[in-house]
């Protein structure tokens, strides 16, 4: 998915052909250390990032920058009122098999416990850059945010037709800076 900067317009790839999937919202500028085209460094890690969304979950909002790293992989850098996480997709076999979405319920992801800490229903607002997948402006999603030990986190959402986990941590803000 890409999103046009002049006219705001959104494009998804389908079967080899583009279509339009609708506007990309309108995102406010807000002070950020990220910025498109810029590149950054998370822990050693340098990343480009290439996509912003912003979602709101009614009291506040939150940015996820959708970042390449050297060897074309793809991570999600989130940014919360100075709070940030980076994590990756976890991919299907992986998945906790006896998942229970309440919180204070605790699962267990490649060994490691972790805690369902948060949970909420929060839509996409805008969006701009390109993305591994089609983000719909106003598609609302569940989301629980689970903590392990040392900073471990992990993030299942659900929406209409689909859900994901990843798998991450949390950054400290002074370990992200300008490359």
């Amino acid at each position: 998915m890409i999103t046009c900067e002049s006219c705001g317009t959104s494009s998804v790839l389908r079967d080899q052909a583009f279509e339009t999937a609708g506007s990309g919202g309108e995102m406010l500028d807000a002070p950020s250390l990220i910025r498109l085209g810029q590149s950054i460094v998370v822990r050693s890690l340098d990343l480009m990032p290439v996509g912003h969304a912003r979602f709101s979950y009614g009291r506040g909002w939150w940015d996820e920058f959708w970042c390449i790293d050297g060897y074309g992989e793809g991570h999600w850098l989130s940014a919360d009122e100075g709070d940030y996480a980076l994590e990756r997709d976890l991919s299907r076999d992986h998945w906790p098999k006896s998942f229970r979405p309440r919180l204070g319920a605790e699962t267990e992801i490649l060994g490691q416990s972790f805690t369902i800490s948060e949970a909420e229903t929060a839509s996409s607002i805008a969006v701009r850059g390109e993305f591994p997948e089609e983000l719909e402006v106003g598609e609302a999603h569940l989301y629980f945010d689970l903590s392990g030990e040392n900073s471990a986190m992990a993030t299942y959402e659900k929406w209409d037709g689909g859900e994901a986990w990843s798998i991450g941590q949390w950054v400290d803000p002074w370990d992200v800076t300008l490359s």
